[in-house]
């Protein structure tokens, strides 16, 4: 049995996952469901569009350099949470029927 989806931890991964299984002769989403994440402008520009995680990329930085800061003077950062959100686009479906 093969995978019904592939969740890639960026969209530069994601459009290539697209790429072969297209190479493979499988067809996205009706055969396999892919999904990115940051919201790049890439995945708008691929067919089918992506699907993919969209991550506030300059409070993230920003939230990151706090971290980096505070860990330089001797302290520890606390746990942090960033606002997601998924947006849903043509790479992704339902599962293909057995």
């Amino acid at each position: 049995p093969r995978p019904t989806a592939v969740v890639c931890d960026d969209d530069i991964l994601a459009v290539g996952v697209c790429k072969a299984a297209r190479g493979l002769g499988l067809r996205v989403p009706e055969d396999l469901s892919v999904t990115g994440f940051d919201d790049m402008a890439l995945a708008t520009v691929v067919e089918p569009e992506l699907t993919t995680v969209r991550l506030p990329a300059e409070e993230f930085g920003r939230r990151g350099m706090e971290a980096l800061l505070a860990v330089l003077a001797g302290g520890t950062p606390g746990p942090d949470t960033l606002p997601v959100s998924l947006v849903a686009r043509g790479s992704s479906g339902p599962a293909p029927a057995s």
